[in-house]
């Protein structure tokens, strides 16, 4: 990843994917990727279940304008292993708040491995603020306040 290929990425010209697992089985992210009709009550539910343990959980709309990546940005790497159990315990605690969640709208986890494979790279996503998906709405990061992108993405 360069400043160039950064720039690309943000205005249209090339399209990035990350890979979130790195070498030491660590990550300084997490996504839950969540898809289709329910998705934003879903992935609503699942930023609410951050706010009791005090896990900020940033919202994506995701490339398809139908879904959406809730994110959770560490300080530092941490073991992926420690991020997937987070991840999976907010993913619970949003079951139980909205009551009805049958997982229909879940994907799932990035990384969506706890180790890195031996010669491997782990799972690609998609990063945000894409260009041509920015004007449609896609790939921007919404105000929990409003549920509307930042004006400043």
């Amino acid at each position: 990843m360069t400043a160039d290929v950064l720039a690309a990425h943000l205005k249209g010209q090339a399209h990035v994917g990350l890979y979130p697992l790195l070498d030491g089985d660590r990550c300084c992210w997490l996504a839950a990727d969540f898809g289709g009709p329910e998705a934003m009550f879903d992935v609503l539910m699942y930023v609410k279940a951050g706010r009791a343990p005090q896990v900020p959980v940033a919202l994506e709309v995701s490339r398809s304008g139908v879904g959406a990546h809730a994110s959770v940005f560490f300080t530092a790497p941490v073991p992926a292993e420690a991020a997937r159990r987070l991840g999976s315990g907010l993913l619970r605690e949003a079951m139980a708040l909205r009551g009805r969640m049958n997982l229909a709208s879940y994907d799932r986890l990035f990384p969506s491995q706890d180790l890195l494979p031996a010669g491997g790279v782990g799972n690609l996503i998609a990063a945000p603020l894409f260009k041509p998906a920015r004007r449609d709405g896609a790939t921007v990061f919404l105000n929990m306040e409003t549920l509307e992108p930042h004006k400043d993405q």
